[in-house]
Order: C-alpha cells, then sequence, then structure tokens
C-alpha cells in the first residue's frame, strides 16, 4: 500500500488517544501539555477517535499523522511509516516503494561486499602468519646449521633470533588462532547472508 493510502486508513481507524499514548501522555478532560511550545496550560486538545488535535495556544493541530510529524519533526512518509510500525498494522511494505527497495538492495550489496571483503582479509593474513612461521622455521633450522660449524659461523643478529624464535613462533601461533576464529566467524556471516537471500 502506497504511504497515502496508508495515511488515510491510519486516519480511519487510529485514535489519538492510541498515539498520545505510544509517548506517553495522558489527557485530563481532553486537554494535555502541548510538547510543541512551552506550554502549562494544558492547550492542546484531544479530540475522540480519530477526530484529531489542535492547540489553542501554539495554534498547531491536524491528525494522528501530522502529530507523529510535529513530534518526530519527520516527513509524511517517515511518520507514516513511525505509526504503521508502532501499531504493527501492516500497512506498507517497505518493498513496495521503488526507492525503499533499491536503498535495501544497495544495502545489502554493501554488506555482502564488506563481508566479502574481511574473508580476503582474514584469508590473507592467515596465508601471511603461515608463511612467516615457515620462513623462521627454516631460517632457525639454517642458523642451527651454522652454530654447528667450528667456529660458529653466526652474527649477534642470529644469535637474537635464535633466543626469541619461541616466544616469536607462541605468538604467531596465538595471533594465528586467533585469525582462524575471526575467520570462522565472517564464515558464519557469508553463511547467515546466503541464507536470508
Amino acid at each position: 500500500m502506497d504511504p497515502k493510502s496508508a495515511a488515510q486508513v491510519i486516519r480511519d481507524s487510529v485514535t489519538m488517544e492510541q498515539i498520545i499514548s505510544l509517548y506517553g501522555y495522558k489527557t485530563k478532560h481532553g486537554f494535555m501539555v502541548c510538547p510543541f511550545h512551552g506550554d502549562r496550560d494544558a492547550s492542546l486538545k484531544v479530540y475522540p477517535g480519530s477526530g484529531g488535535w489542535h492547540c489553542f495556544g501554539c495554534g498547531r493541530g491536524g491528525s494522528v499523522v501530522d502529530f507523529v510529524m510535529e513530534h518526530e519533526n519527520c516527513d509524511f512518509r517517515t511518520a507514516v511509516a513511525a505509526i504503521d510500525k508502532a501499531l504493527r498494522m501492516g500497512l506498507q511494505d517497505p518493498y513496495e516503494d521503488p526507492y525503499m527497495a533499491e536503498k535495501e538492495r544497495m544495502k545489502q550489496q554493501w554488506l555482502d561486499n564488506y563481508v566479502e571483503a574481511l574473508f580476503s582479509y582474514s584469508k590473507a593474513v592467515k596465508l601471511q602468519l603461515e608463511l612467516k612461521m615457515r620462513m623462521d622455521l627454516a631460517r632457525m633450522k639454517e642458523l642451527e646449521m651454522l652454530r654447528e660449524m667450528e667456529p660458529p659461523q653466526l652474527t649477534a643478529a642470529d644469535y637474537d633470533f635464535m633466543s626469541q624464535w619461541k616466544e616469536n613462533t607462541e605468538y604467531d601461533e596465538y595471533r594465528l588462532k586467533k585469525v582462524e576464529e575471526y575467520e570462522e566467524e565472517v564464515a558464519a556471516w557469508r553463511r547467515k547472508a546466503r541464507r536470508a537471500k
């Protein structure tokens, strides 16, 4: 249903009492304090049923839709959608509106691209860590062989590497585990996104 038709159904079936109760307002003898100006005298008259409202202090008034537009400082379309959603009337399908459908499609496309980028990034980080660990292990074996020679063919930097190798490897293993957990999480997002389509 388009917004104009939905608004007409809302005006015919939704009472002002329903709308003001959504915002936590109460009336006394059909009047309430106007939320749209510095009112102290309860100048806003709420008419029974779908009769609307009028403030005798600031002059504002109209239907239930006008009240929501004033209260939320929003446009007509947004007010109709807000009432429809708040009262669960099911009048508007957001996909009926071409603008909303395109906006939803673009949002979904962006999310899909974002998840794919995250997945690619986690794969790249994982490969980089695995390669680093292999290279470090190969270097360690090479340095072990050089240390066995007479005299040892090692520099101070080589000794530093050997002394820190185990600690660095443990840290890399920890990072790899975290990346794998992250990769699992992103994979779950991908599966969920595919099921939603």
